[in-house]
């Protein structure tokens, strides 16, 4: 039996993320469990930003970007007719970071602000911004040479940034797109002859506006936390990463958590925690090792036959996660990204320049511009996430990439509608029971039908004349509010941003503490990843999971430095 300090259960964002920081003290010593492999970021696939768009179609399986995924189903949500969805997530050192569209977006401060007045202080945005800022490298900031051309509103972009809300240095690439297609410029002259602002900076002052992504990569190639934050920590003698490794309960001795048991290589194995366990497996897969251990609401443990060892009716709820749905619109014109007879030359060179500059059209995750819209004149602050893909094919609505075209995307940014982890069997080899209860409360719903009015305007603006052609989805058949939501409940997906289910906070839900991540009522076992998020954030989850993970590492070293302290 192997004895650390630390054992960290999960090798995704937020477990790199903690492992990386922790293993900066060389008296430290960690392990890193992980059920998938490492070494993903030297792949073809995963270094390709648009190989990403193969992980969800499944006659592109042979390529290997499905063998980094799980793809477990949700159980029916009455709001989509009962309908059963796939949820993925990464499965690989670095996690989700690995199969994602790239997007950095942190959010807006208020969600973060509504963190801290929910009963969590030290979480508001002005005590996370220093951690945005601190993980990331700016592009824009460091290289302003090589991004002298990219240009918003006929002003060069890093024109337009205040770097009072960058980072330099750090280990996340934020970058710009490297080779964005020239179809962007129209949409952003579409969205302001509808009337929207134009925005550089998602990630600085304020969100509303549309512009470019920020997007998590280096050099033209994806940048994932393997990359960022466990490939430097490799080499330190004081870190030992154990892949391929399945967590199959946390040991506790009383009230305290003393270890893991995982299974590798078809043998069970155990290893000591000196000092903590940390869970960082997500919002699918925390709860239920925490439920798996005996931690949890008990009529659910009790109904698989879990002893309880500690009641914590909170683990498992206020499952929170975006929810999105497209338009697919022919294009008269071949600009946009695809497969014809007469792009074929052009589509050569793109692979070209992918092998010899790292540019061109193998460096996009097609979902190169879009923007922050509010949904109406009701709501204070935006609603709606808005994403412009240069092609019809996007990993939401993956199929064939013959043909030429575009897709417009709105998702939900705060549902109303709230889910729950719960477990199908107390075997640990089992997905968990996830119930997202997809469109629950009519609100989201009326958000979404008012996205897709939104993308239909912009469409309409003279702008794309020369391009637009016929909508493929839905179809402008599809005009009235009742016929726009049958059409979403068939053609919607997750954005895979799952949260929320160890919530932090003081009130009876709440599963950790909001002043050290520690589980409510244990001893030694914290929680670091998005699921104690107390709410989804309005945006794309990385870089929000990023800033949780570093404080985390920050809380966790001074308690140690508190222990060592209290010793002496």
């Amino acid at each position: 039996m192997s004895e650390f300090d630390y054992v960290i259960v999960g090798g995704g964002v937020a477990g790199c993320v903690v492992a990386n920081r922790l293993t900066e003290d060389p008296n430290v010593r960690v392990a890193m469990l992980e059920f998938g492999t490492s070494g993903n970021h030297k792949r073809q696939i995963v270094r390709m930003p648009l190989g990403m768009v193969s992980f969800m179609m499944p006659n592109l399986a042979f390529l290997g970007g499905t063998r980094m995924m799980y793809l477990y189903e949700a159980e029916p949500s009455r709001g989509l007719g009962n309908m059963k969805m796939v949820l993925p997530r990464g499965k690989a050192l670095g996690g989700s970071s690995m199969v994602n569209g790239m997007i950095y977006i942190r959010g807006q401060k208020e969600d973060y602000d509504s963190w801290r007045d929910m009963g969590n202080p030290g979480w508001g945005y002005d005590d996370l911004l220093p951690y945005f800022r601190k993980s990331e490298n700016f592009v824009l900031a460091t290289t302003p040479q090589a991004t002298r051309n990219f240009t918003l509103g006929g002003r060069p972009v890093r024109d337009q940034i205040d770097m009072a809300y960058h980072g330099i240095g750090g280990p996340v690439s934020v970058s710009p797109p490297r080779s964005p297609n020239h179809m962007c410029q129209t949409y952003f002259d579409a969205c302001v002859e509808a009337g929207y602002p134009i925005n550089a900076d998602f990630n600085g002052n304020q969100q509303e506006g549309i512009g470019y992504h920020w997007l998590t990569q280096k050099g033209g190639e994806r940048w994932g936390a393997e990359s960022s934050y466990a490939n430097p920590a490799k080499s330190r003698p004081n870190l030992a990463i154990f892949t391929e490794a399945r967590a199959l309960q946390i040991l506790m001795d009383g009230k305290r958590a003393v270890g893991v048991s995982y299974e590798r290589g078809g043998e069970v194995h155990q290893i000591r925690a000196a000092r903590e366990v940390v869970l960082a497996t997500g919002a699918f897969i925390s709860p239920q090792l925490l439920m798996l251990s005996g931690i949890g609401r008990p009529e659910e443990l009790k109904r698989h036959g879990i002893a309880v060892r500690h009641a914590l009716p909170g683990v498992g709820s206020n499952l929170q996660d975006h929810i999105d749905t497209w338009l697919k619109q022919r294009s008269t014109t071949n600009h946009t990204y695809g497969i014809s007879w007469g792009t074929m030359h052009s589509n050569a060179m793109h692979v070209l320049k992918w092998f010899s500059a790292r540019r061109g059209m193998f460096t996009s995750n097609t979902g190169e511009a879009g923007g922050f819209v509010r949904s109406g004149l009701d709501t204070d602050r935006p609603d709606l996430q808005l994403f412009f893909c240069t092609t019809m094919a996007s990993a939401q609505a993956a199929d064939s990439f013959w043909g030429h075209g575009w897709a417009m995307h709105a998702c939900l940014l705060r549902p109303k509608s709230i889910g729950h982890i719960g477990l199908k069997s107390a075997d640990p080899h089992e997905a968990p029971l996830i119930a997202p209860n997809f469109f629950d409360d009519p609100y989201d719903m009326e958000v979404l039908v008012r996205g897709v009015h939104i993308m239909r305007k912009i469409t309409d603006q003279p702008a794309f004349d020369r391009h637009r052609g016929e909508e493929v989805a839905p179809g402008r058949a599809i005009q009235t509010d009742e016929d726009i939501a049958a059409y979403i409940r068939r053609n919607c997906m997750t954005m895979y941003h799952p949260t929320s289910t160890c919530k932090m906070g003081n009130d009876p839900m709440a599963v950790v503490s909001p002043s050290s991540l520690l589980v409510h009522g244990l001893e030694n076992l914290a929680v670091v990843d998005a699921s104690v998020m107390p709410s989804v954030i309005s945006g794309n989850t990385f870089a929000p999971t990023v800033a949780v993970a570093e404080k985390a590492a920050d809380l966790i070293k001074t308690r140690a430095h508190m222990r060592s302290a209290g010793a002496a």
